[in-house]
């Protein structure tokens, strides 16, 4: 099991960023219940092999408004978890931290999970960076307002 952790700061309320954060994945999960996420699942075919499809099955696995937000991706036995948590840095500034799970069951080497490693901590940066642009873009333009400074990775 590998896991990884990182976070970033947005200059925006929690109950926005949340809110924003949630609209934007309704848009990747189809029948997101507002009333109980947590029963929100699907499946869909990520690869074919010839005749054979491997499907992901997406769950969401933790919800707590303004808090946590928690998606499990299946595959066969192999699980990936990313779990964002919210809090309040002040009233008008948000932290966001992502912590990603690997729960991996089939035969791997060594030299691939060394590999996953090295590839999964710049993965992740760059996906939280892109997580910070895409809700700063949106919450400048449902706010109307221009936020010229940037905050830094952690």
């Amino acid at each position: 099991m590998s896991n990884y952790n990182i976070s970033i700061n947005l200059n925006y309320p929690i109950e926005r960023v949340f809110k924003v954060f949630i609209d934007l994945n309704k848009k990747e999960i189809p029948k997101f219940n507002d009333k109980n996420p947590t029963e929100v699942s699907y499946k869909k075919v990520i690869k074919q092999v010839g005749k054979q499809k491997i499907e992901m099955e997406t769950s969401i696995t933790g919800y707590e408004k303004n808090k946590l937000y928690e998606v499990t991706n299946s595959i066969s036995n192999d699980k990936y978890i990313s779990k964002y948590e919210f809090k309040e840095i002040n009233s008008n500034s948000t932290e966001i931290l992502l912590s990603e799970t690997q729960e991996m069951m089939g035969f791997t080497s060594s030299l691939t999970l060394l590999f996953q490693k090295f590839n999964a901590k710049k993965k992740l940066k760059s996906k939280m960076e892109g997580i910070k642009e895409v809700l700063e873009e949106e919450l400048e333009r449902r706010d109307g307002r221009n936020n010229n400074s940037k905050n830094e990775i952690e």
